[in-house]
């Protein structure tokens, strides 16, 4: 999980599968394979150290659709920003990084008018290096929040350029023109002299090479996260910018450029090796789907303890999920994390020679809807599939006793869930049940059969359609694995029996999750997709904002592309009466999800009870209209050869943050 540029809250959840739009192979290299003995040398540390991993992306610098596999090689290289994460989940400063803590914390304290702009000074220490030896500045803490929501690199193919979206002057930088908003849209002021003003981004600020300032505006404030608002971590202005060759363009600028390359391309060139490291490894090199391998970084000063890694040579590896324990138990590699499956986990508690760790997953798996095309525009199609599939019993086959059924966007070790008096208690519980499946189906009107006639439950109706004559077709794609191989069995039986042309395929990550962030930008006649199978983690940072507000449809962010706003609520669940369904209403559960999402991210950090009644509200909310479909949360367990020590993780502290902490037992 991302824990140092917590600033790209789009990162507040995180995909636990990996996305592929690139078609090019890394540069081939000279001695391709790594060091294929599984034993390290205890004595030096020398390593190599194997990591277990699902496949990559290759996406290990941000550019808006990474994987929490990518992101585990982007904390390896990302380091020193001047806020952290603890592995209780407390943002605090870093005071590794930081020297003027006192002054921050002053600041994070004072309360501002409302609609005052709040600004926070950073000071940093002067003796930081790159691991190519150059020196590690403010320009460089900076650069991080302009590249990541620049015009340029959203024009290069960034998926979700957001960093800074809460600080002043966001809106010009990101859009490429000072201007203004009109009817919720932003227009350039084309009469605006950029050689008496250029155009820079207004809540950043260099005051030297080791201050500068970052401006919240205030418009944006209270925050419940404020500390991670003001974020940030350095990325290589002196090797994005080939330095100083390329730098960032108005949108004029941009489009006169032609054929020209621009920064954003320049940058996208390092997508799959980031060519500098701030962190505690060096990216070394890459192979897809099998293996990236990385080197100790001499120049890294620490996390915000002071803790440095030991061991020269990590080689993460991708392994199959149906032998990714396999490969554990015999010794081939050091470390899986993320296991779910009962069978798994029992076998690895069962082992001499590894150890274990265990956490209320902050995080879930399930059905996850695109709800913008075709029949899951209507809720009552998501609700009908959610009453088809007997998910306590797929929990029970394949956890085995190690997950937790949910019926809302959660997981269960995550604090609002702990501290609710509402939820689990007054959430739907979908069970199977065919006689709502097709009362749902007919009141969204799919009630016809093929000759136009009314569809009746009986083995001889063949498929639904409506008024229109269109047939009722849903579209499920599903990964390569034990998982879907199960779930296929619990939705293809219902699905057939209520009248549902049903397609379903099973592809690789990259595949699958191509099609599930991009179907949005397709024609409707070209997305066959309806839903994926997916499992997130939450991190510290929890903002449904960034994920279900209407303000990021046709984006990345709200892949769903679900909304339910004041102008467009989903329904009003007076719709409900008479279909089986409970509802007590309260004054926050009348707020739709875009008000509610935005009532939670404005509440001061000291409203927590607040906070909670509003997430009550979104959950109760969410289950009725189903963006996502869950399944389960659970228990997510770690496991380690005992032939390490120091293995430590969290839901907040994962293997790459535990890294500086590892060390071969000698």
């Amino acid at each position: 999980m991302k824990k140092f540029l917590v600033l790209l809250l789009s990162l507040s959840l995180v995909l636990g599968l990996a996305a592929c739009r690139r078609d090019d192979d890394p540069d081939p290299d000279p001695d391709p394979d790594p060091d294929p003995d599984p034993d390290p040398d205890p004595v030096s540390q020398k390593g190599p150290l194997y990591i277990g991993t699902p496949e990559f992306s290759g996406e290990f610098i941000n550019w808006g659709t990474s994987s929490s596999y990518d992101i585990a090689i982007r904390d390896l290289v990302q380091g020193q920003g001047v806020v952290a994460v603890t592995d209780e989940g407390e943002f605090i400063i870093n005071e590794n990084v930081v020297v003027n803590v006192s002054d921050v914390e002053d600041t994070m304290a004072l309360e501002v008018p409302e609609g005052e702009n709040k600004t926070y000074t950073w000071e940093i220490r002067d003796d930081m290096l790159w691991s190519d030896g150059e020196p590690i500045t403010a320009h460089d803490y900076v650069f991080v929040i302009k590249m990541q929501s620049a015009y340029s690199v959203s024009q290069a193919g960034h998926a979700n350029p957001n960093a800074g979206v809460d600080l002043l002057g966001y809106d010009a930088w990101r859009n490429g023109c000072y201007g203004e908003r009109v009817n919720g849209a932003w227009v350039c002021d084309d009469d605006h002299d950029y050689d008496a003003e250029p155009l820079d981004f207004k809540g950043l600020k260099v005051i030297d090479d080791h201050t500068f300032e970052i401006t919240i505006d205030g418009a944006n404030l209270p925050y419940f996260y404020e500390l991670a608002m003001v974020s940030a971590g350095p990325q290589p202005k002196h090797i994005y910018t080939n330095n100083g060759e390329f730098d960032f363009l108005t949108q004029a600028e941009h489009e006169a450029l032609g054929d020209d390359m621009h920064i954003g391309e320049w940058i996208s060139q390092f997508i799959s090796k980031p060519p500098v490291s701030s962190g505690p490894y060096v990216f070394d090199y890459y192979r897809r789907d099998q293996f990236v391998r990385m080197k100790l970084n001499p120049n890294y000063n620490g996390d915000y303890r002071g803790h440095k890694a030991a061991i020269e040579t990590v080689v993460i590896r991708v392994v199959p999920s149906a032998t990714d324990i396999e490969h554990l138990l015999n010794g081939e590699i050091h470390i899986l994390t993320g296991v779910v499956e009962g069978d798994k986990i029992n076998r690895g508690l069962a082992a001499d020679n590894i150890q274990g760790i265990y956490f209320d997953r902050i995080g879930f798996g399930g059905l996850f809807f695109h709800t913008d095309f075709g029949p899951m525009l209507d809720y009552r199609v998501r609700q009908a599939i959610a009453y088809m599939v007997d998910r306590e019993q797929f929990v029970e086959v394949f956890m085995e006793g190690y997950g937790t059924l949910i019926n809302a966007p959660l997981g269960i070790g995550q604090w609002m869930y702990q501290e609710s008096t509402r939820v689990p208690d007054e959430l739907i519980s979908y069970y199977p049940d065919m006689t709502k499946v097709n009362e749902l189906l007919d009141a969204a009107g799919w009630d016809k059969d093929e000759d136009g006639n009314n569809w009746v439950d009986e083995p001889t109706s063949g498929y639904r359609y409506n008024a229109e004559g269109e047939r009722l077709y849903l579209g499920w794609m599903g990964t390569e694995s034990d998982f879907s191989d199960i779930l296929s069995v619990y939705l293809s039986g219902p699905m057939e029996a209520a009248g549902v042309d049903f397609h379903a395929r099973q592809a690789g990550f990259d595949v699958l999750l191509d099609n599930y962030f991009f179907g949005f930008e397709k024609d409707e006649e070209d997305r066959n997709y309806h839903m994926f199978n997916l499992a997130t983690g939450y991190t510290a940072l929890y903002d449904p904002y960034y994920f279900y507000h209407s303000d990021w449809l046709k984006t990345t962010g709200n892949v769903h592309q679900f909304e339910d706003s004041v102008a467009n609520p989903m329904a009003d669940f007076s719709e409900q009466v008479g279909q089986g369904f409970s509802w007590n209403p309260t004054v926050d559960e009348g707020m739709t999800v875009d008000e509610l999402t935005e009532a939670m991210r404005r509440l001061p950090a000291s409203e927590s009870e607040q906070f909670v009644e509003y997430w009550d509200a979104l959950m109760l909310r969410m289950n009725r209209f189903l963006p996502v479909l869950p399944l389960y949360s659970n228990q997510f367990y770690q496991f380690a050869s005992t032939k390490l020590e120091g293995f430590h993780i969290t839901g907040f502290w994962d293997w790459q943050d535990n890294i500086v902490d590892l060390r071969f037992v000698e």
